[in-house]
């Protein structure tokens, strides 16, 4: 039996709609050195460019009402989100403006994660894989599960919040080391954790591809089962389709804190079930508070 201080024991449920109040920034515009399998760069033409500081200012302030903005992008050919050159920015957006400010970074060192911290960066979204060889064959290069584990040392112990990502089904969309991920992630105390799947993208080697339902149920109750103070949650990559659909109500049902991006029958779905509701217009990593609250603008 579930304890009630658990984030996952009462039938309650966080829904995250950005849209405008938590934009996505591309730091590196559509250029990404590694060109994964699953997203060849495609992935960052759907995000807003801005790659100096004057850009990053311009951008963050042209959606009034923003409770946020996340900063990602493409990455070097080490498997790191090139930030440095915009922490000006990031100084200047968290002195001046009242916004929460999250990045992807990829690989980190725990100086790098204090200059961060330093700026004013909130925290940080970190992909976490198991298997390394997957890394190689999707990601292109050579990485030690100590390289990961590192990075996650380094962004906790910086004091910022930290919220790993597990994706299911990133090897080709079969299960490669997302429970090794998992365990990885244990070795430290996370914010959030984020269960993200494969997202099939028009133009990539992985355009037909899909994770099992019953992959995502795994991971998800694993994670639940591993994280029982830790609200874990669905991010919003996750399928598309009428998969999509299926595997937040799934999600649902086995207890996730919250889900990124639901749609419209996932919502429905939450109601009839009886769900308590709330809607926040921030990224699925943050744990949410009344500043971070919307209407549901579906």
């Amino acid at each position: 039996m579930k304890e009630k201080n658990h984030p996952h024991s009462n039938k309650k449920i966080d829904f995250f709609i950005t849209s405008d109040t938590f934009p996505s920034i591309s730091v590196t515009g559509s250029s990404c050195s590694l060109m994964c399998q699953h997203c060849k760069g495609k992935l960052l033409q759907r995000l807003i460019p801005a790659t100096t500081c004057e850009e990053l200012e311009k951008k963050a302030l042209m959606f009034r009402g923003a409770k946020g903005i996340l900063l990602t992008g493409g990455c070097d050919e080490r498997g790191r989100v090139p930030l440095k050159s915009l922490i000006p920015a990031i100084k200047k957006l968290k002195k001046e403006k009242d916004l929460i400010i999250i990045a992807h970074t990829g690989f980190i060192s725990f100086d790098e994660a204090e200059i961060l911290k330093d700026s004013g960066l909130d925290g940080i979204g970190f992909d976490v894989m198991g298997d390394m060889n997957a890394v190689r064959e999707v990601y292109g290069i050579n990485v030690s599960e100590k390289e990961y584990i590192d990075s996650l040392l380094a962004i906790h112990d910086s004091g910022l919040m930290i919220f790993p990502h597990v994706c299911v089904g990133i090897h080709f969309g079969k299960l490669s080391g997302e429970y090794r991920a998992l365990e990885m992630i244990r070795s430290i105390v996370p914010t959030t954790l984020i269960i993200t799947g494969l997202m099939p993208v028009a133009g990539t080697p992985m355009e037909r591809i899909k994770p099992d339902l019953a992959d995502f149920e795994k991971v998800i109750k694993k994670a639940i089962e591993m994280f029982p103070h830790t609200p874990v949650l669905l991010g919003c990559a996750h399928s598309s389709g009428k998969d999509r659909g299926d595997i937040e109500k799934m999600a649902l049902l086995c207890g996730v804190s919250g889900i990124a991006a639901p749609t419209m029958g996932t919502i429905e779905f939450a109601k009839e079930q009886g769900y308590e509701i709330n809607y926040y217009g921030t990224c699925c990593g943050l744990i949410p508070d009344e500043k971070m609250r919307i209407k549901n603008s579906y």
